[in-house]
């Protein structure tokens, strides 16, 4: 592997054939995947009308997580990567295939959405933590940081493509046609499109050569941690059990897996709650979505590039906690900007261009919030996991907010219907509020400081503990 200059960033390791094509594979995969799962949400949306239905979709995607999640990655770290990131595409292409045939058929029936949903959403349980695994194997130390920032922006690129432009936009404008007497609607179409991509994503990771996939060896001490000398499926929940017992004993690392794991369930919540804000508190149709909630991706985005200077700036974990605290704000302010505009103008409130501007801003800074609460985190999992860890950790990551995100959705689905929107969305900034001072009291309770000067989170020894605590009393 080519060392890259001290002061790298993205254009360094795009450089690199290897991580170029695994990053370019990330963007398509990802943009698709996400791209797909909005025509499913906007599809049950438009047959149901309702968002308990658009929460049960959801819960399709995530379920998976929780029952296959773990084992997935016990599975991934003995398995070659680059084989299970290829298979994976292949098969998620496969599935979108069957997707095609089953609206070609039986345009209404959501029990093969449901399904398919699942299936597809089993088979990401292999390819997420393979990828977060390889990408060490591709980089250096100095280059991590810029590294996982870049394929944070990808995931949050693909996010804004997938959900907020290429779906809606497709769905508007693509032609319903007729072939050999079938209905080819614009679902069809999107879901086509979706076998080709994940084929061309297959491709690419052939292209990346074996010996690129080979980990750094494992350091004698860690020796205790995973065992060489049984089969991996007989084994397979004693080391999910291990890889819970390193996650449990190393505080930082399971502060960074409850904070990451927050910000997996609010971008799932957001899914869930994007039409019925833009129709029922905004009063817009919903081929408006993309122009609500295209700044919440160009923010995520931006914060995305910014956020390494940031954390060096600001430090780990009050970046996390001014994230907590800026989507608090971002989401209590724009239900009651909607409030005022129909106090000031009840007969056309909705269309009031200060309105849409003002929201477009809040949203903008919801995004950025999302990345400071996102990013740090995810760069303190990479840090404090061993290399042949990390499948199994960042597996059982993916399980708990997944695990959190399904009673999540569920509830906030029903009180959107029963309640509305804005009562939803005062609770979801209470829940953010309540989140960051979660944070800072473990972070106390724990003495855990941001020492060093990368921002990397750092758990203080018994030693420094004590002479910490008598500076305090000599102060």
């Amino acid at each position: 592997m080519v060392v890259a200059q001290r002061r790298g960033g993205f254009l360094t390791v795009l450089r690199k054939p290897d991580f170029l094509r695994l990053w370019l594979a990330q963007l398509i995969s990802q943009t698709i995947f996400n791209a797909s799962n909005c025509a499913i949400m906007l599809l049950i949306e438009a047959i149901t009308h309702s968002t308990t239905q658009l929460g049960l979709a959801i819960i399709s995607f995530s379920l998976p997580a929780v029952l296959f999640g773990a084992p997935a990655g016990v599975i991934v770290d003995r398995m070659p990567k680059r084989r299970v990131l290829w298979g994976s595409n292949c098969l998620r292409g496969l599935i979108s295939l069957f997707f095609v045939v089953s609206l070609l058929f039986n345009h209404d029936a959501l029990l093969p959405i449901y399904a398919l949903s699942f299936i597809v959403s089993t088979v990401c349980q292999f390819f997420a933590p393979a990828e977060s695994a390889t990408i060490p194997m591709l980089v250096n130390d100095e280059e991590l940081m810029p590294a996982l920032s870049l394929f944070n922006i990808t995931i949050m690129l693909s996010q804004a493509l997938g959900f907020v432009v290429l779906t809606p936009i497709a769905l508007l404008f693509l032609p319903t046609f007729q072939l050999f007497g079938l209905t080819v609607d614009p679902f069809v179409q999107v879901f086509a499109a979706t076998v080709l991509l994940y084929l061309l994503c297959s491709g690419l990771i052939l292209l990346i050569p074996n010996r690129s996939f080979i980990p750094p060896a494992i350091n004698q001490q860690d020796e205790d941690l995973t065992t060489h000398t049984i089969g991996m499926i007989g084994n397979i929940w004693q080391e999910m059990a291990q890889g819970w017992s390193f996650v449990r004993t190393n505080k930082p690392l399971f502060l960074a897996v409850v904070q990451l794991s927050f910000a997996g369930v609010i971008i799932f919540v957001i899914s869930e709650i994007a039409t019925p804000m833009v129709k029922d508190l905004l009063n817009l149709p919903a081929n408006m979505m993309p122009v609500v909630f295209a700044p919440a991706g160009i923010g995520l985005v931006l914060g995305s590039i910014l956020m390494p200077r940031i954390v060096k700036r600001v430090g780990h974990y009050r970046t996390i906690h001014l994230g907590a605290l800026g989507l608090a704000i971002a989401i209590t302010v724009i239900p009651l900007l909607t409030l005022l505009t129909q106090m000031l103008n009840p007969l056309a409130w909705n269309g009031n261009t200060w309105l849409l501007l003002l929201v477009a801003l809040f949203m903008f800074a919801a995004g950025i919030a999302l990345d400071f609460i996102n990013i740090p985190s995810q760069t303190a999992i990479q840090e404090e996991t061993p290399d042949h860890l990390k499948g199994r950790v960042l597996s059982l990551q993916i399980v708990v907010y997944s695990a959190c995100s399904i009673p999540v959705l569920l509830f906030l689905g029903a009180a959107s219907d029963l309640f509305g929107i804005d009562r939803v969305l005062y609770l979801l900034a209470a829940c953010h509020l309540a989140f960051g001072a979660w944070c800072i009291y473990y972070e106390r309770k724990h003495q855990i400081s941001s020492l060093s000067k990368t921002g990397r989170p750092q758990i203080l020894k018994p030693q420094e503990q004590k002479e910490q605590k008598e500076q305090k009393e000599a102060v």
